[in-house]
């Protein structure tokens, strides 16, 4: 089955970690070609693996440190996330990924859409003014993402700012 599952990652209440909440909740206002299908998974951890299934391709979004300005987004490949820290997300996206590997068959091709996050302070419900400045071309980004994907059946994105 030829289907995009976007997942946005990151917990509201932890500044810039919320931004795949934000970015989540603006895509339900895009228009996204008809086998795409946004969620917000915010910190569920494994509990996200039912996201993998029955799809072809996954894009997760989330904030990683990148050593890159603040806003600034990379595509990255699962298999260069580190997998030492799994303290956030009930394990972490790197975690959760190896799980996905070996649990869910078919496994999805899968993407990631990493953001440099300014801050990920506990109990700060809102946003950098930074990330909040880069939220619309985030969302430009995924939208954009998911026509290529349609279109071409993209398999990696590669690494590109």
């Amino acid at each position: 089955m030829k289907a995009l599952n976007v997942l946005c990652f990151g917990n509201a209440l932890h500044g810039d970690d919320g931004l795949g909440a934000a970015v989540a909740a603006r895509l339900k206002d895009v228009s996204l070609p008809a086998n795409v299908n946004v969620y917000n998974a915010g910190t569920l951890g494994l509990n996200a693996l039912p996201l993998f299934e029955h799809c072809s391709h996954v894009l997760i979004v989330d904030v990683a440190e990148l050593g890159l300005s603040i806003g600034d987004s990379r595509f990255i490949l699962p298999d260069t996330l580190d997998n030492s820290s799994s303290a956030d997300h009930m394990g972490g996206v790197s975690f959760l990924l190896q799980a996905v590997n070996a649990i869910v068959k078919p496994t999805p091709i899968i993407n990631i859409l990493a953001v440099q996050p300014a801050k990920t302070s506990t109990f700060s419900p809102s946003l950098s003014v930074e990330m909040t400045l880069a939220l619309e071309r985030l969302v430009n980004q995924v939208s954009e993402f998911t026509v290529e994907w349609e279109v071409n059946n993209i398999e990696l994105k590669g690494c590109s700012t």
